[in-house]
């Protein structure tokens, strides 16, 4: 049955979204928590009432509207408590990804001005407590997991004992506007320090008002969080949307169990970035070539006869079997209900969108930037288009400017960075949002990307190449995880390359070669050469100055943790460059 969806038009800022929903779905399952090996539900009467309590501490504490919080926690129940707590008393959200470092989470506190932060306790309360000794702005930590430590740390019990003030608090409320400040979202930074966009309650209601044109969503909705609730996407996707239209959310036990949350939880709508897509595809394809051969070719007729338009009756009457066979196998492993994916963050490689249509789990791929609170455009449910991010939302204007660049404008544009007027200066440009962006607008309003403006690599030619195009490409095959191109300059292209080690083990198992370690595989003259024919096999469509001529291939991926990718998997182009730069300069030996 398809959800009765509120009027988001007629509501002026986020609690009272969540408030409201929760006076008509009070028996409804707002969240999912897991307990012992299943998923327990609480209530939207039970989340409202947990939040009423929270910031009911928060006015008694002596929190002012505009103060900032700060939120350092894994994705689990009290996150969407918290959040709308600070957000009720009119204070403004910082979030922390739980990958920053002491340094960075202290860069974060001490530009926002946070005077509270909190967090759930261990490894990252300890980090935050070093962060915190450097920032004098910060009164008080509350964890969820730890005790009063008597002197800067406190528990969250504390702060939401006692009845909820209700009049208070409805004053309190009654005074948020759409235009007031919501949250400070800093950007994961892929090149410098990060910036603190600012984002209105206005902002992000706006996203939520594209909604409707998009999906239909239904009153046995859940969805699975799994994306650090710190990054935009996720939060608008995961957790406003959901608790403002009466759908339920189930939290991830952490990113590397997600495979089996997914089969406990069984999400029927999951939110994620083409990073982890790329990631699921390589794996299903790398344990299908560990299967005989016979299993291996029903996969591959599967596939063949699922991305056919048109395969004919006998075709028709095969797939039908062949899904029986192995469609609704892969299904399972997603929960069996899964019935769309949503994907924004970067452009989505062609062969993946075509992999999970296939396998009867379509993807919603849209576009935007934390700038816009995230959703520009979004490819509506009943029109998706194959390489495109969709049209423009509700009240988003999208145009391309001379020089390629996609702008935009409209009541979900950042009114500027925190404490940055040089920066804001430089995006918002007459009331547009320029995205750095590179892409076309086809004749039915449907966005292409085609690269990052700062990225385009300008060879010794004066070619101006895209070096996301081109690695999109090659990530779609199989044994291939990770890429990067390098050029600028230079007479050629060259790439390191991450191979992807199931599938490639495989491979190594198939042509007969002694059974060896990684790093020998990796080191093996045979096994690039192999790589490098594949390379050039897949980009021989494209202009000779797009051609990958040397590679170099790496042990180990590019991580968070090494500080080459942003908290949202986002490859740091730059800091990839000087961090091997020796290594890449010597392919040009």
């Amino acid at each position: 049955m398809i959800l009765e969806l509120p009027d988001i038009d007629s509501i002026a800022n986020l609690p009272e979204a969540m408030f409201r929903i929760s006076e008509s779905c009070a028996a409804r399952p707002a969240q999912w928590y897991r307990k012992n090996g299943e998923y327990l539900p609480i209530t939207y009467a039970q989340l409202a009432l947990r939040i009423r309590h929270v910031a009911s501490g928060l006015m008694r504490a002596g929190v002012k509207p505009g103060d900032r919080i700060g939120l350092l926690m894994e994705n689990r129940p009290e996150w969407a408590v918290i959040d709308y707590a600070i957000l009720a008393v009119g204070a403004v959200t910082v979030p922390l990804y739980c990958s920053y470092r002491p340094q960075d989470m202290a860069y974060v506190l001490k530009d926002s001005g946070a005077s509270i932060v909190f967090t759930s306790g261990g490894h990252l309360l300890r980090d935050l407590k070093k962060a915190a000794a450097e920032c004098k702005t910060v009164k008080h930590i509350y964890a969820t997991d730890d005790a009063d430590d008597g002197t800067l740390v406190r528990n969250l019990a504390e702060l939401e004992g006692g009845e909820p003030d209700e009049e208070r608090l409805s004053r309190r409320l009654g005074k948020i506007e759409r235009d007031q400040l919501a949250t400070i979202v800093y950007t994961s930074g892929t090149t410098a320090n990060p910036k603190g966009v600012m984002l209105t309650h206005g902002n992000i209601l706006t996203n939520l008002e594209t909604v409707p044109n998009v999906i239909d969503l239904l009153r046995e909705e859940r969805m699975l969080s799994f994306l650090p609730l710190a990054h935009t996407l996720e939060r608008t996707a995961s957790h406003f949307l959901p608790y403002s239209y009466g759908i339920s959310v189930a939290f991830a036990e952490r990113p590397d169990t997600v495979a089996k949350n997914m089969a406990e939880a069984r999400p029927t709508i999951m939110v994620s970035v083409p990073r982890m897509l790329e990631v699921v595809r390589s794996r299903i394809l790398a344990q299908v070539a560990k299967q005989s051969a016979f299993k291996q070719k029903l996969f591959h007729s599967y596939l063949d006869l699922a991305g056919r338009e048109n395969p004919g009756l006998i075709g028709s009457l095969l797939l039908k079997l062949l899904d029986k066979m192995v469609g609704e196998k892969i299904r399972a492993r997603f929960g069996g209900r899964l019935r769309v994916m949503v994907s924004g963050g970067a452009p989505l490689g062609p062969d993946v969108f075509k992999f999970f249509e296939a396998i009867k789990l379509p993807i919603l791929e849209g576009y935007g930037l934390t700038e816009s609170a995230p959703l520009l455009t979004a490819n509506p449910m009943i029109d998706r288009r194959i390489g495109s991010v969709g049209r423009a939302g509700k009240g988003v204007e999208i145009r391309i400017a001379g020089d390629g660049e996609i702008i935009a404008r409209g009541s979900n544009i950042m009114p500027g960075y925190w404490k940055n007027k040089q920066a804001t200066k430089e995006t918002l440009i007459d009331g547009w949002l320029h995205t750095g962006d590179i892409g076309e607008i086809d004749a039915d309003g449907y966005l292409r990307i085609t690269d990052r403006k700062k990225d385009i690599i300008v060879n010794s030619g004066g070619e101006n190449i895209a070096p996301q195009r081109i690695e999109g490409l090659l990530v779609a095959d199989a044994e291939i995880d990770q890429v990067v191109v390098y050029g600028d300059q230079k007479p050629y292209l060259v790439a390191l390359v991450v191979p992807n080690p199931e599938a490639c083990k495989a491979w190594a198992v198939q042509k007969g070669l002694p059974e060896t370690d990684w790093d020998h595989l990796c080191d093996s003259a045979i096994f690039k050469k192999h790589l490098q024919t594949k390379i050039s096999t897949m980009l021989k469509p494209l202009n000779t100055f797009e051609h990958v001529r040397r590679i170099h291939l790496l042990h180990k991926p590019f991580t968070i943790e090494s500080g080459l990718m942003t908290p949202t998997m986002k490859i740091k182009r730059r800091k990839v460059y000087d961090h091997y730069h020796e290594v890449l300069e010597s392919l040009y030996s």
